[in-house]
């Protein structure tokens, strides 16, 4: 997930961890459609292509941020903080990552979109999103073991994830806000895989170079192990930080402004044509 990201991204070692830097932030509703946000016709039976087409065409202004709803920058992606605390198992980890920037977000693409919702106002939104590189720079103090090397140290962290391949599941609700309704995600869970992983912690072991070039170079050739070892509770903390982004964007868009009736879309429409021929 402003994406402070939409991504992530932190991952790659948070298990029960705790994430600072990102929450959804009070703003006014949107009162009218801005150029950004593309309308989708519920009774459409290509709707679910439109609401992907609509998500997508998001992008580049979440990139730079969205200031009359408050929704700062993803690109880069900041996070304050991840606390990490993994006490058992093949990797054993105590610590954090601090002062995190991450760089690709907006380079992310929706797909297989699926959006339903029922007469109760309840209902899902399901979609996949690649995302061909996350970038992360952070500092870093952790201690502890990597499957069969210890890790210990603090300093500067780079790494970069490629080919990372998200199918994420929510459960949405329609409320009432400000005399309008906005959708909500109540609940969200994210499966991934990435296809590669490069990691280089600086200072490990107090600076020596012998053991802090083993260990690097140990986590670069067993990282899509590494990852795996850790999935389900790097999902966990993937749908914490993408709940939180989504959020902080549609909770602020009445869903009168993205998905319209069929009156609605007629005038829609209308509009459209009168902003090409006044163009």
């Amino acid at each position: 997930m402003a994406v402070k990201c939409w991504f992530v991204f932190i991952f790659v070692l948070n298990v029960t961890g705790a994430i600072w830097g990102y929450n959804v932030q009070d703003a006014p509703l949107l009162v009218k459609r801005p150029p950004w946000l593309k309308a989708c016709k519920k009774s459409d039976e290509n709707v679910n292509k439109c609401i992907n087409d609509m998500f997508l065409k998001m992008f580049p202004s979440l990139a730079v941020g969205i200031p009359e709803i408050n929704v700062e920058h993803f690109e880069p992606l900041s996070l304050d903080a991840v606390s990490i605390s993994k006490g058992n198992g093949a990797i054993v980890l105590t610590g954090s990552l601090y002062d995190l920037n991450v760089a690709g977000p907006s380079n992310s693409t929706p797909r297989d979109t699926s959006f339903t919702i029922n007469d109760d106002k309840h209902g899902h939104w399901n979609f996949k999103l690649d995302i061909p590189l996350l970038d992360l720079k952070s500092k870093y103090n952790l201690k502890g073991q990597i499957l069969v090397l210890p890790l210990l140290g603090q300093g500067n962290c780079d790494m970069k994830m490629y080919d990372i391949r998200t199918r994420i599941f929510t459960n949405i609700t329609f409320l009432e806000k400000e005399g309008r309704e906005v959708m909500h995600i109540d609940s969200m869970k994210v499966k991934f895989r990435i296809g590669g992983l490069k990691v280089k912690f600086d200072n490990l072991f107090n600076g020596n170079k012998v053991l802090g070039h083993t260990v690097n170079s140990f986590i670069n050739q067993n990282g899509l192990e590494i990852v795996a070892e850790l999935e389900e509770n790097l999902g966990n903390s993937l749908a914490l930080i993408f709940m939180k982004l989504i959020n902080n964007i549609f909770t602020k868009i009445p869903i009168d402004l993205w998905y319209l009736s069929d009156e609605q879309y007629k005038q829609y429409e209308e509009d459209l044509q009168m902003l090409k021929l006044n163009s």
